[in-house]
Formats: structure tokens, C-alpha cells, sequence
């Protein structure tokens, strides 16, 4: 989202865009403002968020500026199913945080969804500041462009790929995953609070012989050490993704980046 709104605002005088989450932080499901975050919230003109419980870290918070304007990005993107089986072992926090939510909140991973994403942006931005609405149409317009190219490219290159499917180690990726047109055989949700259970490897693990061609994918924030879990298929090829969370600081391409990070991975599996 920080990306998306410093694209948006490249060139124009008078905004500043401030990143509430430092880059460096990925699952923001325990993530807690520290001073500087509420000051900068309650002198904020707008807030933008990802939406979904993504940042439920902020409930108590935007109270604090009656007068903030929100725009919740995740209005009209194609949705998938949140998961809802967890473990004994996750903290309490995790698991209400994950059951009070529908739907898997991860949508900037999909291409599409990120273009309806910036598209709200954009009409939230000349909306508050028509003064400048010219402005943030243009700079929409060229970063859309950007976004459809690497999608794309992405798509061309999984066509290439001998097989679709795909073990997904995290819900991260879903919507990756189904923009690319793969086919999960088997849902994992590995994560800082969660284990992966004997039974879960095992049903994978047949899946993934019964299929004989498999795709393994790891979010880059988390390990790739399941990889055993495909030893019976015939091909197997492991895809670290980047889901562009994490990085370097005020990076206005970190989703581009990101998205060339994917592509050189897919690329690297064609081959």
C-alpha cells in the first residue's frame, strides 16, 4: 500500500505519505503502533489501508482523528476463502485475529487485484484532492501500465511451467497462485506461529506423488525445509516468492520488485 500511494504521489508538492509498518515487518497480525506511529495517525489527512483485518492493529487507534479520511483498498478485488483450521499450539491473538476473518486478506499478490487496488487509490486521492487530480490520474495511468506488464509477463512464463501443480506453504500466495493459473493440490499454512503436522505432510505428500509434476511454494519470509514432502514426484521445483512486505525502506517499486523477484523464479523453473 505504501508503494502504491508513493507512486501516486510522485511529483507532487505538498503530500507525504507515511508508512505506519516499518518495511522490514511482514505478518502484521501482532504488530503494535509505537509513539511516532500515533502522532503521525492523529495529524494524518487520509489513511489508506489494505483492509480485510489486515490491519486490525489499528481499530482502537483511528479514533484518535475523528476527522481522518479512510479508504479501504480492498473494495471490489476478486476474493478467496480465508483459512480457518489452526492449530492448539498458535496464540490466542493469531487465532482470533484469523477466525474473525472470511476471506484471505492477501490480495496484493494478485496482479489484478493490485490494479483495482491502486484504481481506489487513485479515485481517493483526486476525491480529497481535486486540486492535483490531474496529477494522480497520470501517475496512475503509468504505474497500471508497469503492473500489466510484469502480469503479463508472469502469466506467459507460468504457461511455460510442465505442470500447475502447486503446494502452497502459505495463504500468502493464493492469490498468486490462482493468477497464475496453478492449481494447489495440497494448502499449507506455515508461519512464525504454526507447525505443520504429521498428517498434513503426509496427505501432501501423497498428492504430490499422485501428481508426479509439482510446483512447491514458499513465501521468502519463511523457510523453504518441507521440500522432502515432494521426494515421490518425478519433477519438483521450489518457487521462493516475494509478496513484497519486507524490503527496503521508502521504496516506492517495492511491488514491482517483488513482482520481477516471481518472474525470475518462474523463469528459473521453465528452465
Amino acid at each position: 500500500i505504501y508503494s502504491a500511494l508513493s507512486r501516486l504521489t510522485q511529483g507532487i508538492d505538498g503530500v507525504e505519505v507515511i508508512n505506519l509498518t516499518p518495511s522490514q515487518t511482514g505478518c502484521l497480525h501482532d504488530y503494535q503502533l509505537v509513539p511516532d506511529d500515533i502522532i503521525a495517525l492523529t495529524n494524518a489527512d487520509a489513511l489508506v489501508i489494505n483492509g480485510l483485518g489486515m490491519e486490525s492493529f489499528l481499530e482502537d487507534s483511528i479514533d484518535l482523528n475523528p476527522d481522518i479520511k479512510v479508504l479501504d483498498t480492498s473494495i471490489g478485488a476478486t476474493l478467496l476463502p480465508g483459512i480457518h483450521s489452526h492449530n492448539e499450539h498458535h496464540s490466542e491473538h493469531y487465532d482470533q485475529h484469523e477466525h474473525e476473518n472470511q476471506f484471505n486478506e492477501h490480495i496484493w499478490t494478485s496482479p489484478s487485484n493490485h490494479i483495482i487496488q491502486v484504481k481506489n487509490i487513485k479515485d481517493f486521492l483526486v476525491k480529497i484532492d481535486p486540486e492535483h487530480a490531474d496529477e494522480y490520474n497520470n501517475n496512475a495511468k503509468n504505474y497500471i501500465s508497469e503492473i500489466e506488464d510484469i502480469k503479463n509477463e508472469l502469466i506467459n512464463t507460468a504457461r511455460m511451467l510442465p505442470t500447475k501443480n502447486c503446494i502452497v506453504f502459505h495463504d500468502s500466495l493464493c492469490y498468486f497462485a490462482k493468477e497464475m493459473g496453478f492449481s494447489p493440490i495440497a494448502m499449507l499454512s506455515l508461519g512464525e506461529q504454526s507447525y505443520l503436522s504429521a498428517s498434513q505432510l503426509a496427505d501432501a505428500a501423497s498428492a504430490a506423488k499422485k501428481s508426479g509434476k509439482v510446483l512447491l511454494l514458499y513465501d521468502m519470509q519463511h523457510d523453504a525445509k518441507y521440500n522432502n514432502v515432494a521426494d515421490g514426484a518425478s519433477y519438483v521445483r521450489i518457487l521462493k516468492l516475494d509478496t513484497a512486505v519486507a524490503g527496503k525502506a521508502n521504496d516506492a517499486d517495492a511491488w514491482i520488485n517483488a513482482m520481477r523477484h516471481n518472474l525470475m523464479q518462474l523463469k528459473e523453473a521453465v528452465n
